[in-house]
């Protein structure tokens, strides 16, 4: 599947009724079975959309929102208490899985869109066209999941006609290439050592016949995708099963998924951060081999962290820049695809970073932490350069 960028149409509510209609909308949201069980996130989003309505939208920043929606003190630590970059990234999921079952029916999308706290407002009749996954191997059914994530997922834009300048020095490599970018998701079956084949298939997993494809991954495709459609980068899905090395020639590449996606690792075995499968699911330092610090735990159902890695740089094998967005499991995954499109997580790389670090091969180990059920932020916790 080939895509190229759109451009999202912004609209902004000039009357009574276009203002009514939002407040319906917004009223439909939060009694949805998304929103209604919880007081934090309806909290936040009926907030930002009022402040909006009310003409306010300057003032959603994040201190402000932590101290006015979630009382915290007017001088907290936003770094040591991310409640409002959580939230916010929760609140995007819900949207997302609210209008993947109810998009048809409304008049009007809410889209809180990544990288800031002011929400959008699309019209059903400017909502972008999404063309259909048909890759051989997916069932109807996987297909209409990517559907329905990339339809929400990738109207999602930056307010600007580049990316920021922090995400574009980390994206430079692929989307200065003269050609579109390969994405390759992982959808082999991979059963966890130590754990029982039922187990392993009953995570957080979609199936069939002939493929394996996790909800965070689908998450993850959708994330990026919106990314590029934004940055007006064309790009090709493809799954694992479907590739030869002989796709990979010379062409810029993004690998989702390690466990379920050969490839990466394949890709990143020589590199200095690698999967180790041998006993347990790990990335290993070459420098500290011995070391067990980003692993599984022994008790996956139990699983309250994961690790994940995130890889840039030009293969030798491929002859281009590669990227890889690959986690133990699924939270490390979508959190680690979550970091490579978010400003406020790549300016961790600009305080550790080497000079000329962009023009670099890097390699990054990111941490995310399971809270209510989800992925938290992605926290910096390694990063090597050469």
């Amino acid at each position: 599947m080939s895509s190229t960028a759109h451009e999202t149409t912004h609209w902004t509510p000039q009357t009574p009724a276009d203002r009514d209609l939002i407040t319906r909308e917004l009223n439909a949201i939060l009694s949805s079975s998304h929103f209604n069980g919880s007081k934090r996130y309806p909290a936040l989003l009926k907030y930002v959309v009022s402040k909006v309505l009310d003409g306010h939208s300057e003032e959603l920043k994040e201190r402000t929102l932590g101290v006015e929606v979630f009382d915290r003190p007017p001088d907290y630590d936003t770094n040591a208490d991310p409640v409002v970059r959580f939230s916010a990234s929760e609140v995007r999921k819900r949207l997302a899985q609210y209008y993947s079952e109810n998009g048809a029916s409304s008049q009007l999308q809410i889209h809180l869109p990544l990288g800031c706290y002011v929400p959008e407002f699309k019209p059903k009749s400017a909502a972008p066209a999404v063309s259909a996954l048909r890759r051989r191997h997916f069932l109807w059914w996987a297909a209409a999941v990517f559907l329905l994530i990339l339809a929400v997922f990738g109207v999602y834009s930056y307010h600007k006609a580049s990316a920021p300048r922090s995400t574009d020095k980390l994206w430079v490599p692929l989307l200065h290439s003269p050609d579109s970018v390969l994405i390759v998701v992982g959808t082999s079956d991979f059963v966890r050592p130590n754990v029982k084949p039922v187990e392993a298939a009953e995570t957080d997993h979609s199936r069939g016949p002939n493929h394996h494809v996790t909800m965070s991954s689908a998450l993850a495709l959708a994330r990026l995708t919106g990314f590029l459609q934004a940055t007006g980068k064309a790009y090709e899905i493809k799954d694992d099963r479907e590739v030869s090395l002989t796709d990979f020639r010379s062409r810029p590449v993004i690998l989702i998924g390690a466990l379920s996606n050969p490839w990466t690792l394949r890709l990143t075995d020589p590199l200095r951060f690698r999967f180790d499968i041998s006993s347990f699911s790990r990335i290993q330092d070459r420098k500290n081999p011995n070391s067990n610090e980003w692993s599984d735990p022994s008790n996956y159902d139990a699983i309250t962290y994961d690790y994940a890695l995130i890889t840039r740089y030009h293969d030798t094998t491929t002859n281009g820049p590669v990227m890889v967005i690959a986690g133990l499991g699924p939270y490390g995954t979508e959190a680690a695809s979550e970091f490579v499109v978010s400003p406020q997580y790549i300016d961790q790389l600009l305080s550790k970073a080497p000079a000329g670090w962009e023009d670099k091969n890097l390699e990054i180990v990111v941490r995310t932490d399971k809270i209510n059920g989800e992925a938290g932020p992605p926290f910096l916790v390694s990063s090597t350069y050469w």
